[in-house]
């Protein structure tokens, strides 16, 4: 189940981009113009490539170079685990993503739906959530009209650092970044 919300998440964050390059044309609002829920309710993040983080500090947090640059985008960035169950990749990894105009509580909810337990948190001044179980744990931390989330997803966790503290780790040092 965690695995198909993943990749359900993965799959959405690389389409967005493109469906919005298609709402409105040049002189008129596209949808998320006349929707107050999708109005930037004050400043958001500072665009940086992968929200600050680096290839190095993927490989300083993990401890290792197991996790390789898979998907780099406006949207975010996600370094694949470089794993294999026999001879299929496992295909999790350890990803950031930016949402502009994203609902909090609809994050929240899928989380809940994968069945993670979830906690509230602050970073940095920005208010968020944790959300985790034995193979995955997710950062979500909010400002103004964004969403910045990172998380990390592994069948291997016994052979990780712990997955909550890596993610603590990059989401700390990608809101001193970017916030």
């Amino acid at each position: 189940m965690a695995a198909a919300v993943f990749a359900a998440r993965f799959c959405v964050a690389l389409s967005v981009p493109l469906l919005l390059a298609g709402c409105g044309t040049a002189g008129q609002q596209g949808a998320t113009g006349t929707d107050p829920r999708l109005q930037p309710t004050g400043p958001g993040f500072q665009s940086a490539d992968c929200n600050g983080i680096t290839d190095a500090d993927i490989d300083r947090v993990v401890g290792s170079d197991l996790f390789k640059p898979a998907v780099v985008s406006d949207a975010g960035c996600f370094w694949q685990e470089n794993t294999m169950i026999g001879s299929v990749g496992a295909g999790m990894g350890i990803s950031t993503w930016w949402y502009r105009g994203s609902d909090m509580d609809t994050e929240r909810e899928l989380e809940k739906l994968a069945g993670r337990r979830l906690t509230e948190l602050s970073i940095d001044g920005n208010k968020g959530f944790k959300a985790f179980d034995d193979t995955a744990c997710s950062i979500y931390v909010a400002k103004g009209g964004d969403v910045i989330t990172w998380s990390i997803q592994t069948m291997n966790s016994v052979t990780l650092p712990d997955l909550c503290s890596t993610i603590e780790q990059l989401a700390t040092l990608s809101q001193e970044r970017v916030n």
